[in-house]
């Protein structure tokens, strides 16, 4: 379920892009204890440079799922997703079950499964199926994936590779509607 390649590369391409913008280039030759104070000086600068770069990816998360997905507000899906991963953490079902639209679509990726395709109609047979809905693979994806990781496009956002997709409802307001189940 994790994708540790896609978060580490974006990661690295989010410094390498921080360092570039945050070191100046200098026209002066270099000289050893120019060098080293030049050293320190880009450290710093890189390290400003990458959180500058992680509220930039932030802020274009935020921008994203008010202008491309449709959600109402980017402060109300923050609010929402940093409340989904607290009632998760906790094993507080109930508090799940409130934040998702229903019907909820669930996808088995495994193949031996009888059932690829579920859906949940109500809160009741959410929470009669809450463990194999959120299971170890999605609650984990969950928590690992922060609100600046998250991807967005015309459908909405997601965590991870897909593993769970947020849609808006017809006020705006942000709900689980698909789980992504693998083997």
């Amino acid at each position: 379920m994790k994708n540790t390649w896609r978060k580490t590369t974006a990661l690295a391409a989010t410094g390498l892009l921080a360092a570039s913008l945050a070191v100046p280039v200098s026209a002066q030759p270099f000289s050893a204890a120019a060098g080293s104070a030049a050293s320190i000086a880009a450290s710093a600068s890189t390290a400003a440079g990458s959180a500058t770069a992680a509220s930039a990816a932030a802020s274009s998360v935020e921008k994203r799922l008010v202008d491309v997905a449709g959600f109402k507000s980017a402060a109300n899906f923050k609010a929402y997703y940093a409340n989904l991963k607290r009632a998760v953490a906790k094993g507080d079902k109930a508090a799940v079950a409130a934040r998702v639209h229903y019907p909820l679509t669930v996808y088995n990726g495994d193949d031996d499964a009888k059932t690829k395709k579920r859906v949940i109609k109500t809160k009741a047979q959410f929470l009669n199926n809450y463990n194999k809905i959120f299971t170890e693979d999605i609650r984990e994806s969950l928590a690992d994936t922060s609100f600046s990781e998250l991807f967005v496009n015309w459908q909405g956002a997601m965590v991870d590779d897909g593993d769970i997709w947020f849609t808006p409802s017809k006020s705006g307001l942000p709900g689980i509607s698909t789980v992504n189940l693998d083997d």
